[in-house]
């Protein structure tokens, strides 16, 4: 007969830096979106977006084996999705912003279209603010796709820049609080769990 063992891997809370990873990417381009980095300095965005997307890969199979499916398939899109976008999405290597912009905003839209569907179904979990995370994460997707599709002008700038600000410092919060929570083993910062 066949042993059967369920593995569980607690690599510092696995969810907690999923969160802060998600938290500095968003942050980066949000600072494109408010002019602070301008773009001959996009390569800094697409280096570290592989570095988080192989950072997202890693919680996501640490999700897998700790059985959470939602965390799984959420950190997994993502991480596939940061390191094609740190490869160029446009088809032309080591460059996405020349040439054809119809593939990557398709991309990017796209993952912001999964992120609401995964806020959808994330609302049947207990921790209410994940929805809330996904619902702006997804809307900032979409901010992204309309200014890459509008060849990087002003009109949808600034609202990428809002929306992905509020994505950084909302999963920032929820890192911390999902941290605190392991370390003192109750919430210390609220994360609107509702049983």
């Amino acid at each position: 007969m066949a042993d059967e063992r369920t593995i569980h891997v607690k690599l510092a809370m696995a969810d907690a830096l999923g969160c802060f990873l998600i938290s500095w990417i968003a942050f980066m381009v949000a600072m494109i979106g408010f002019d602070q980095i301008n773009f001959p300095n996009f390569t800094a965005v697409f280096t570290i977006s592989n570095w988080v997307g192989i950072g997202l890969l890693i919680v996501a199979v640490v999700a897998f084996f700790n059985e959470n499916a939602l965390g799984s398939a959420i950190f997994g899109v993502l991480g596939l999705f940061f390191i094609a976008f740190g490869q160029g999405l446009s088809g032309i290597p080591g460059d996405v912003f020349v040439g054809d912009t119809y593939p990557g905003t398709f991309a990017v839209g796209f993952v912001g279209l999964l992120l609401i569907v995964f806020g959808v179904v994330s609302w049947l979990q207990p921790v209410k603010l994940l929805p809330i995370l996904l619902f702006i994460a997804g809307i900032g997707f979409f901010m992204v796709a309309l200014w890459w599709q509008d060849q990087m002008g002003d009109t949808y700038e600034m609202m990428m820049g809002v929306f992905m600000i509020l994505t950084s410092l909302l999963a920032l919060y929820i890192g911390m609080a999902v941290t605190m929570l392991t370390i003192k083993g109750k919430p210390v910062l609220p994360l609107l769990i509702k049983a």
